[in-house]
């Protein structure tokens, strides 16, 4: 295997990193709905806005607050109102805001000289709200088991004249091309509140941001120029920032790579010359940290290393370049420790090798897709929003043509609000439980998320039904999912059986991705704390000793047939369900059997308990207890806790009984 396959392996290839960057545009799209535009307007940036995943990875998100505009000139502020810029004179690339028209509250202005200004530290202070923690410019916060870096930001109606000089400088090699730049000079540029540690108004003063300019200059990059960007930022975490910590940051490793394909022929930077491009980077770096000034991409006169680089740190910084430059990409990347992040993505390099590569882009969905669930759940924990917003964008992305993971994306992410809103209607508030709008919203929601795949939307409809009383509607689900069932489902580990079966069956056909998609694809139930009450009753007490329980689909699907036959007082049909559940222990086409029989003599105690049979409850989860210690260790402490759960409440209900 070359270098690039090696590298493509860990950071990605180029189709998977063009899918994470449309996934993002999709985001920021189903974001910026939920709130007018006239009002905020949400920003992807960071790594994971630029098509960079690899743990860890954050979530940056930026949100413009469209009222307030930074203007340049006195006249634009008479004319059209806004915020004037006032460049710092000893400070490149930052300003404060003169609030000439006090547009601004008076508990975020200071008054410096007689003049108000808008102060970012206090602008922080009064958006600060409960749960978060500033850091930077940003608001730190944790939604949905995920970490978010927020940063209000304010939009400029202008390029700064700061910055001209990168607008207007000679490119001989013709990076970035003129189309980009003139599509970063449209884009314009923020400011964010914080200012130069070194300056007296630290407090007050904004940074200018050049995010988005980032993110398409880094959009613009060939995959070699990708490759190496990420291979950089593996250094930094694994050798850098333990070698010589504190010093460098991925933004510094970012401008470094801008300067040098900038300055040197596209005919270097191709992926089987990509130990040169590795190595003329890492010399572009020795320079900067052996002169002690890291130039700013867009503000040159700006030196991002004055602060950091010392006599103290300065020689131990340049032998690790060395070093680094020295033993070349394949010994980098064993000392950084590819296995650790090759661990990450095993599943999918196993399944790439099984399964034609249509239905693998579609596998690969699953990392963007982890933070696009949680657009849907920040936009929706609020029980007040308005939903009618949202299907209205719902119906206009399905009415243009998506992409096969943009689809399988975009209906995951529906299936997921219609959890969010499901957990509303029973979050403890009386008014939301007889919502009729609310209701009406989720059964729109399901319909379109039906089909997502073989079982995720399905048992989503089966739950809400159980969960509103309607448990004949609910089997019809449940019978529907059983009766399609696959016998070649694709499920997160790959049976040699099944896709021998799969790739007879659903490739080389003409099938599109989405088609193998919903017919094939079988992906786990993922429960999650936050969403504690979108779970029958039964179930709460499991998903409320975890932040997360898993659960493969169809003991899930017999399960809730049993509880819905329990609701309905049928006690033949409930004798079969249940053995239905039980006979799924000896199904030899079920991959991690072990895991499988747990979950099924889990979900057969759970049965028990609730029909009140507390010796059939005892022997069916102390049989799944005592088989515990065959699973991997991750599933251990979780999986035991959630059964000594059950069986703490049945002791419990016998004392009282």
């Amino acid at each position: 295997m070359d270098i690039a396959s090696r590298l493509s392996m860990v950071f990605g290839t180029e189709e998977r990193v063009y899918m994470r960057r449309q996934l993002t545009f999709l985001r920021e799209e189903i974001m910026n709905f939920t709130e007018p535009l006239d009002t905020f307007r949400f920003i992807c940036s960071g790594s994971l806005g630029e098509g960079v995943y690899y743990p860890p990875s954050d979530d940056d998100l930026m949100i413009c607050i469209n009222p307030l505009l930074v203007v340049k000139t006195y006249r634009e502020v008479l004319q059209a109102g806004g915020l004037l810029m006032v460049p710092s004179e000893y400070s490149p690339g930052y300003c404060l805001l003169f609030d000439i028209n006090h547009s601004c509250r008076e508990n975020v202005i200071q008054v410096i000289n007689g003049m108000p200004f808008l102060s970012s530290l206090l602008f922080k202070q009064v958006n600060l709200r409960e749960g978060q923690s500033l850091h930077g410019p940003c608001q730190s916060q944790v939604l949905g088991g995920y970490e978010y870096d927020l940063a209000r930001c304010l939009r400029c109606s202008f390029w700064p004249d700061v910055a001209k000089s990168w607008a207007m400088r000679t490119r001989p090699n013709g990076w970035p091309s003129l189309d980009v730049i003139q599509n970063i000079l449209s884009d314009g540029c923020h400011v964010v509140p914080v200012g130069d540690p070194d300056s007296l108004f630290r407090d007050h003063e904004w940074r200018i941001s050049f995010s988005i300019a980032e993110r398409n200059l880094m959009h613009s990059l060939n995959h070699a120029q990708f490759l190496i960007y990420n291979l950089l930022r593996l250094c930094l975490k694994r050798v850098f920032n333990i070698m010589v910590p504190e010093v460098l940051c991925s933004y510094f490793l970012k401008t470094t790579l801008f300067y040098t394909v900038e300055n040197t022929s596209v005919q270097l930077w191709q992926v089987d010359d990509i130990e040169t491009c590795f190595k003329s980077c890492l010399s572009v770096l020795f320079d900067y940290v052996n002169q002690g000034n890291c130039p700013n991409y867009f503000i040159p006169e700006y030196n991002m290393i004055k602060k950091k680089v010392n006599n103290g740190n300065r020689q131990p910084l340049l032998n690790v370049i060395r070093f680094i430059h020295t033993v070349g990409i394949i010994r980098t990347i064993d000392i950084c420790g590819e296995t650790f992040i090759l661990d990450k993505n095993l599943t999918f390099t196993r399944m790439e090798m099984k399964l034609d590569d249509d239905f693998m882009k579609s596998y690969h969905v699953n990392i963007p897709y982890s933070y696009l669930r949680n657009t849907f759940y920040v936009s929706l924990q609020d029980e007040n929003i308005s939903i009618a917003p949202l299907l209205c964008k719902i119906s206009r992305l399905l009415r243009r043509h998506l992409t096969g993971v943009q689809s399988y994306t975009f209906r995951r992410g529906i299936v997921c609000c219609c959890q969010i809103m499901m957990n509303n209607l029973w979050n403890g508030n009386e008014r939301n439980r007889d919502n009729y709008f609310l209701h009406k919203s989720i059964e729109c929601l399901l319909r379109i998320g039906y089909s997502v795949d073989v079982t995720t939307g399905k048992l989503t409809a089966a739950t809400y039904m159980y969960l509103v009383g309607k448990t004949k509607s609910a089997l019809s689900h449940i019978r529907r999912l059983l009766s399609e069932y696959p016998p070649y489902a694709i499920d997160c580990s790959p049976n040699v059986i099944k896709q021998s079966t799969y790739m007879d069956v659903m490739c080389s056909r003409g099938y599109t991705m989405d088609h193998k998609i919903r017919y094939s694809f079988v992906p786990p139930i993922f429960m999650r704390h936050e969403l504690l009450n979108a779970y029958p009753l039964a179930l709460q007490i499991l998903v409320s000793t975890t932040k997360h329980y898993i659960l493969h689909p169809l003991p899930y699907a017999y399960f809730l047939e049993s509880l819905c036959y329990i609701e309905r007082q049928n006690q033949n049909a409930l004798k079969k369900s249940t053995r239905c559940l039980v006979n799924l222990m000896d199904d030899p086409s079920h991959d991690h059997k072990e895991i499988i029989n747990i979950e099924v003599k889990l979900c057969v105690g759970i049965i028990k308990y609730v029909q009140g049979d507390s010796q059939s409850t005892c022997r069916w989860l102390g049989s799944a207890y005592t088989m515990k210690d065959n699973l991997p260790r991750p599933h251990i402490e979780s999986l035991g806790r959630s059964i000594m759960t059950y069986i703490a409440c049945l002791l419990n209900k016998l004392f009282y009984s």
